[in-house]
């Protein structure tokens, strides 16, 4: 062992005195701010050194980052400095004194560009050279109105020119004729004619591929050339005006090998996040979520107008510097930060619809009448009924294969209409952000709110966020962020199938003071439940969720190129759910209530120390030591009231009722993390690119003997473009080889599951009722980490100026020491526990691909991505295969095949008669109308052990997503796609609209069955009767559908009325329109609201039935109107 075991309580004690040592320091370091001056100065000694050198040592002592290209350096001279307390303007003003650069200063970045040499125009004509000259005047402004500096303003086809002071104003002699080209790197160019102005006001556009070259990174950033593994990265450019309560949505179809699938349309949601696969059967799948650094929050605390940009580590290399959190991936993001310069004010707004996408095909009246006696005649038909006898009011046929004609003679209602709505959508955001060279703030507010598909269903949310840096002297720099996040969420009383299949002739008013069930117009033969409106409307469902994510961090620049960062983070969650349902009128239904609470505190102190070094300005080094110490505390209680003891339905709380005693419940837990970390990286003439990392971790999850893992990694890039062989090569902007190996873990499997653990049971002495306490799960003192071992291999081009940059990665990782529950005797007591036992294999393709199609005045960029992931089990301890059963459809778990694909029979045909089924092979009890099975050993009868084989699973093979985004003068217009391809359902949802329980019926599934032997059908579709459900149907493909489909995602259009009011008030002013889901495409044999919608949850456990569909909610159309304005 080369770490000594710890136990919980030592563990426990010694986390939380380093967390208090931090809060102590923090606290002290505080204190030295307050009382220390704001003015940031650097310090400088150096002799005939380079300006790289130069650069490098700013970086050191501040915030600032330098961009530029290599050969402009190749240029200049040495410099000597030796300047102490001075601003970075002055620093630099001397080194680029006589050299053939310029610079300009973006917040934070530097960019280095060369000088403008700025002469009399060169006449183009003796007419223009005879032209008379005018002084230009204007000022230069980003689009949220900021004044811009240092932009080159040029004659164009002359080498006359000026650039902006730090006002953005400039002024300049040009002839009537003559073209201004405004640059400045960072921003799109543009061009201006003349003409007659002698006043010319510019507004810059952001060149997003410049803002993209710095990456995220765990525990730090990269330039992107300098990134050896597989990293995504996606700038929030509009992903804010995407109209969704759920920061996921906007992401979806827009990165390689994130798959972002909605499979439920509930407002509040979370879409379900896969990287690169399923690796894991009983331990969570989900990525790890870093917020600003802090590592553990969740997606749902955030609102896109925060965000600045979003990245994902995909790679085992890249995300194992999270150590046995990084299995699933790791997702950073990054929000929006102050800014010096003049407070800028900025409202964001949307308001609009949403209207749920449905079924046009149910049948009413005579059509459905038809329908249920054909659905009666067949049933009476197959236990040797006379289908001559009318269906209606002959004592001959049982009242239990009759159809009453009133069913068809009543007023109609589709209740699919009935209890859908055209939902309200809107958000509000107001943000504040500036600051000057030592403090900078962003501060903003946000409210959103958002109906659902199903009437009463609604989102409502209440956000605020504060982010402040202070930089106090050329050692220390502090600040913190802070997000409270409020939820108000009702979720909808019933599913859509319970709602939905109601028969049509009854009434959605209500009758004699309550809603009419079946029975009140037709005593026998329809579905009994309840009105679809007494469970919307008598069940109340409230979820509210408080959190807070906030941070605190010191840095100090201790010494020439070393650093040190220490912070202090917290995730608070409260969460509080109300639920009562009642009958409204009804007292057939039964009164329920119940409260629950829960709450977690999640404690993070990290402490990184982080050094740079170049040495003869070609060896860059730079590495990181970190230690980490994490601690969680929950609880949780519940309880509820016996069921119908409310006194009355006015007053809804449980005081109302009388306490069900064995409902009580509490709990309490907690868990700690150690962590100690190292990362190492190296460039050589920024061609060669090495980094590895290490990172240890020690669980209170796992037994003493297995508390620590080790998570390394090492990966290398060779930057082919660099070499002196492919200066020649113009077309070549940028070519990168890259490779990585690296090992993650996943601990996500509860608290203290190696003990043996006891909770609450329930007994019976002198057949009374006692809560007593027994041991529930057997103990497992060996459970260990479950890991993830991957490689990549990667390659990145550039072509044409980079106008086109290509990502492809190969990659392939295996889960190792899968935490997975196997059987054990019941002798023991128990039935299964958790060993570390199975291997998972994911290999696939990603390829991104990025292009600046046109570039004038009319622009248009391209972003496309695919990924291609294939999923394999390859070990289950000792066993070939495992298969759960759900409706008779079995989900295997087998050696060489995807996890949990669907088992059954094949159907071949429609068995006519009887004479064809003593022909055939087929199950016991086979009637006409039941599946032809496919005799797959050929042995002359179907058996489940020979005969059934797999049906597809539900992971797509496939996934396309493409943006594209133009611009044309002041008109702007995104347009987003997302296809999957390859994946199936078990759409069960079909049998409750084929007329079962006699109840609505759709005319896709009800006039392709086989209704007898004259009336067939299609030939290809069953009988699908109750009676004949689980034994013939469910078994069997019947309802596996395709899940492919394209969704054109969104649309965005905007328009830029800045000119209109600025002066008044305004820096800026963009109205827009934004519309989600405009069009879906599917499979024909799909016949599911939602192409992906499943109802019963991904996988989490051996139990798992990923893809079953018991009635997903639509998807809506959304659309939406928008304003942005700069004030």
């Amino acid at each position: 062992m080369r770490h000594s075991p710890f136990y919980p309580k030592r563990y426990f004690k010694k986390t939380f005195l380093i967390m208090k040592l931090t809060a102590f320091f923090l606290f002290a370091v505080c204190l030295q701010v307050s009382a220390s001056g704001y003015a940031q100065k650097i310090s400088l000694s150096q002799t005939n050194v380079s300006l790289k050198k130069i650069f490098k040592e700013i970086e050191r002592q501040s915030k600032y980052q330098f961009f530029y290209k290599d050969k402009l350096l190749k240029q200049t001279e040495s410099v000597s400095v030796n300047l102490k307390d001075a601003s970075v303007e002055e620093i630099l003003d001397l080194c680029f004194k006589e050299q053939p650069l310029s610079y300009t200063i973006l917040d934070n970045i530097i960019v280095v560009k060369a000088k403008k040499l700025y002469t009399k125009a060169i006449p183009a004509s003796t007419e223009l050279s005879n032209a008379p000259l005018s002084i230009i005047n204007g000022t230069i402004k980003d689009v949220q109105g900021n004044p811009l500096a240092g932009v080159s303003v040029i004659v164009k086809g002359t080498r006359k020119g000026t650039s902006s002071g730090t006002d953005g104003s400039f002024s300049i002699d040009a002839n009537v004729g003559d073209v201004l080209e405004f640059t400045i790197v960072g921003y799109q160019k543009k061009s201006v004619n003349v003409g007659k102005q002698t006043v010319i006001n510019v507004t810059l556009e952001v060149n997003a591929s410049d803002l993209s070259d710095i990456v995220v990174v765990g525990y730090g950033t990269q330039k992107r050339s300098s990134v050896t593994a597989a990293i995504s990265k996606i700038q929030n450019d509009n992903l804010d005006e995407v109209p969704s309560g759920r920061p996921e949505t906007a992401l979806i179809g827009r990165m390689a090998g994130v798959d972002i699938s909605q499979r439920r349309n509930i407002p509040g949601a979370a879409p379900n996040i896969s990287i690169r696969g399923t690796g894991s059967i009983s331990a969570t799948n989900n990525p790890l979520i870093v917020i600003d650094g802090f590592p553990g929050g969740d997606l749902a605390q955030l609102d896109m107008n925060d965000v600045e940009s979003i990245e994902v580590l995909k790679d085992a290399s890249s995300a194992a510097i999270y150590g046995s959190r990084g299995a699933g991936g790791v997702v950073l993001v990054t929000t929006k930060r102050g800014t010096s310069g003049k407070s800028a004010l900025n409202l964001n707004a949307y308001t609009g619809f949403a209207k749920p996408m449905v079924f046009d095909d149910w049948m009413t009246g005579e059509e459905w009448y038809n329908y249920l006696v054909k659905y009666q005649n067949r049933e009476y038909a197959w236990i040797g009924g006379d289908t001559t006898i009318p269906i209606f009011g002959d004592s001959r046929r049982p009242v239990s294969y009759q159809v009453n004609p009133l069913a068809k003679d009543l007023p109609q209602t589709i209740w699919q209409d009935e209890i859908i709505q055209t939902a309200p959508v809107q958000n509000y955001n107001l943000s504040v952000k500036g600051g000057s060279e030592n403090v900078k703030y962003y501060v903003s507010g946000t409210y959103g709110n958002e109906g659902g598909a199903v009437k009463t269903a609604k989102y409502e949310t209440y956000g605020f966020r504060a982010n402040l840096d202070v930089k106090v002297n050329k050692v220390v720099n502090f600040g913190f962020e802070l997000s409270p996040h409020f939820t108000k969420q009702r979720v909808a009383g019933s599913n859509m199938v319970s709602l939905v299949k109601y028969p049509p002739f009854v009434s959605p008013e209500k009758l004699n003071g309550k809603y009419p069930r079946t029975f009140d117009y037709i005593p026998t033969g329809h579905s009994g439940q309840a009105s679809p409106y007494t469970f919307l409307y008598g069940t109340k469902n409230y979820n509210n969720n408080f959190a807070n994510v906030g941070r605190a961090f010191v840095n100090l620049n201790l010494m020439d190129g070393l650093s040190f960062k220490t912070s202090l983070g917290t995730n608070i969650i409260y969460n509080t759910y109300n639920s009562f349902s009642g009958g409204i009128g009804d007292a057939q239904v039964t009164t329920n209530g119940s409260v629950s609470q829960s709450q977690s505190v999640n404690l993070v102190n990290e402490n990184v120390l982080s050094y740079n070094k170049t040495l003869h300005e070609v060896h860059d080094f730079s590495g990181i030591l970190g230690a980490s110490y994490q601690k969680n505390y929950s609880q949780s209680i519940g309880m509820a009231a016996t069921a119908n003891s409310f006194n009355n339905e006015i007053v809804q709380t449980l005081n109302n009722a009388i306490i069900n005693p064995s409902s009580a419940s509490q709990s309490k837990s907690q868990w700690g993390l150690i962590s100690y970390f190292a990362r190492i990286n190296y460039a050589y003439k920024d061609r060669y690119l090495f980094a590895a990392s290490f990172r240890t971790d020690g669980s209170s999850r796992f037994g003493a003997d297995n508390k620590w893992g080790d998570f390394p990694s090492v990966s290398a890039a060779w930057r082919v473009s660099k070499e002196n062989f492919m200066r020649n090569v113009a077309v070549i902007s940028e070519l990168k080889l890259r490779g990585s190996y690296g090992v993650t873990g996943n601990f996500n499997i509860g608290d203290f599951q190696y003990l043996g653990a006891v909770g609450s049971v329930l007994y019976s002495p002198n057949s009374s009722t006692v809560k007593g306490t027994a041991q529930t799960s057997i103990d497992n003192q060996n459970l260990s980490w479950e890991k993830v071992k991957g490689y990549d291999l990667g390659i990145e081009l550039g072509l044409f100026n980079n106008r086109v940059n290509l990502n492809v990665d190969y990659y392939d990782k295996r889960t190792d020491g899968m935490l997975y529950a196997v059987n054990v005797p019941a002798i023991t007591g128990f039935t299964s526990t958790i060993e570390n036992i199975g291997v998972v294999r994911n290999r696939g393709v990603d390829v991104e691909l990025y292009t600046r199609n046109l570039v004038g005045a009319f622009k248009w960029n391209t972003s496309f991505n695919v990924s291609r992931n294939k999923n394999e089990v390859v070990d289950l301890g000792g066993v070939d295969e495992r298969i759960n059963t759900l409706w008779s459809m079995g989900f295997l778990l087998r050696k060489g095949v995807p996890m949990f694909s669907y088992y059954g029979y094949k159907m071949i045909g429609v068995f006519q008669n009887d004479e064809q089924i003593s022909k055939l092979p087929h199950l016991a009890g086979t009637k006409p109308g039941n599946p032809i099975l496919l005799d797959v050993n050929d042995d002359g009868k179907i058996d489940p052990d020979n005969d059934r084989v797999i049906l597809g699973n539900a992971m797509p093979k496939v996934v396309f997503g493409m943006a594209n985004s133009f611009s044309y003068k002041k008109f702007d217009l995104s347009i987003t796609w997302q296809a999957a391809f390859g994946a199936k359902i078990f759409n069960a949802e079909n049998q409750y609209y084929e007329g079962n329980t006699l109840g609505a019926m759709r005319r896709s599934l009800a006039e392709r069955q086989w209704w007898s032997e004259s009336d067939p059908g299609d030939g290809k579709t069953p009988a699908a009767a109750l009676s004949q459900l689980f034994a013939f149907n469910t078994n069997t493909d019947f309802y596996i559908e395709d899940a492919s489909f394209f969704n054109f995602r969104n649309l965005n259009l905007g328009y830029n009325l800045s000119d209109l009011v600025k002066g008044k008030g305004f820096k800026s002013l963009r109205v827009y329109t934004s519309m989600s889901n405009l069009l879906i495409i599917k499979s024909k044999n799909n016949h599911a609201y939602n192409p992906e919608g499943t109802t019963e949850g991904s996988v989490s456990g051996i139990n798992s039935t990923p893809g079953v569909n018991f009635g997903s909610e639509p998807l809506s159309r959304i659309i939406v109107l928008g304003v942005n304005i700069g004030f």
